[in-house]
């Protein structure tokens, strides 16, 4: 699967088709943080790389700007040669959850046209602030339209400390927010929408002023999710996108604890280390892949058997040898009736494999 990222910083765009910014160096920094920043009005940008698949999909970001700034309406239009224009997308009412937030649009009719314009405009007329704009070669929403999203029950116990008045200049609908990577989740651990998973019904999400991170309680179909108070603040101290990094990830961890399958014949998370290991390594697995921790910080050492980030990036890692590992491994702890490390590796890759074996071949990997 390709993908294409445009962006643009501080640059004033002119309605005239000849003046359109056309694959500017800048746009394609991979820069979160930059942003394009259009006229007053109407915006139009070309990206022109002469493409040879159809694109199916496109991602829309907002930026870190207010929401007064993000795109409301937007045409995506497609051109064979650069002068006749087939309107390809049309949004309307569009609304941002959250800053630095995605809208995936599927293409319904691709096909192959060798250059691309967005014209988009804000809701009342302010300037268009924009953070990325991504183009995919395969359909992203197949196979996940008929997702069950939860029901979210979101509060804010203490509504008078600092993280909390943070949280809402990141979030702007928060019970949107919390399904949309409810869904992401399940895309991690699942092949598809139709795959057995747990029911999860409702979600109650609380921020809440206490000395902690955040905690999963509750079984499905109703789970509770807390995030600290405090540990927002401190993660809004860098910035507003430090912050966004943090909570999407420490969300993508606590809904895999809703959605993950438990071992089995091997005791409950607070008698047995192994099936600790596994819970809480296959969460942070997930919020790895998910691109929510810096994979810089993967160090040498400890043991499988270390839970979190150290089981969590192992676990990732095996997606080098096998795209689907996480979703596989997640199969093992499903199916096998004694769950064992060693059990799984052998099912994922053959009997010839051992959780010894891959571990070894996973420090030297990070030994290079």
């Amino acid at each position: 699967m390709k993908s294409y990222v445009l962006m643009s910083i501080g640059l004033l765009l002119c309605s005239c088709q000849a003046k359109l910014p056309v694959n500017v160096p800048e746009l394609s920094d991979g820069n979160p943080t930059t942003c394009f920043v259009g006229t007053k009005g109407v915006n139009k940008v070309i990206f022109d790389q002469q493409y040879t698949a159809p694109f199916q999909s496109y991602k829309i970001y907002s930026s870190g700007e207010t929401p007064a700034h993000d795109p409301s309406a937007w045409t995506l239009k497609g051109s064979f040669d650069g002068k006749n224009w087939v309107v390809v997308d049309e949004r309307k009412d569009q609304t941002f959850c959250s800053r630095y937030q995605e809208i995936l649009c599927p293409i319904t009719q691709p096909s192959n046209y060798k250059q691309y314009m967005l014209e988009a405009s804000t809701a009342a007329g302010d300037t268009l602030v924009l953070g990325d704009v991504l183009f995919f070669d395969t359909n992203l929403d197949a196979n996940w339209e008929n997702f069950n999203y939860p029901d979210v029950d979101f509060k804010v116990l203490d509504p008078e400390t600092k993280g909390a008045s943070v949280y809402t200049g990141l979030v702007q609908d928060p019970d949107a927010y919390i399904r949309f990577h409810a869904r992401k989740v399940a895309e991690i651990l699942f092949y598809t929408d139709k795959d057995t998973m747990n029911d999860v019904q409702k979600i109650e999400y609380t921020l809440k002023d206490y000395d902690g991170v955040s905690a999963k309680g509750g079984t499905p179909p109703v789970i509770s999710i807390v995030y600290s108070t405090q540990h927002i603040e401190k993660s809004a101290n860098e910035s507003l996108y430090k912050l966004d990094f943090e909570t999407r990830g420490v969300l993508y961890h606590e809904l895999v604890h809703a959605y993950q399958f438990e071992p089995k014949g091997i005791g409950s998370y607070s008698t047995n280390k192994t099936f600790w290991a596994c819970i809480e390594g296959l969460a942070d697995a997930v919020r790895a892949q998910a691109g929510y921790f810096d994979m810089s910080t993967r160090k040498p050492g400890g043991n499988w058997m270390d839970g979190y980030r150290t089981t969590g990036f192992f676990i990732q890692w095996l997606t080098t040898k096998d795209s689907d590992a996480i979703r596989k491994f997640h199969e093992t702890v499903r199916d096998l009736d004694e769950w064992s490390f060693d059990k799984a590796m052998k099912r994922m890759f053959g009997e010839d494999a051992s959780i010894e074996g891959l571990w070894n071949e996973y420090q030297a990997f990070l030994s290079k």
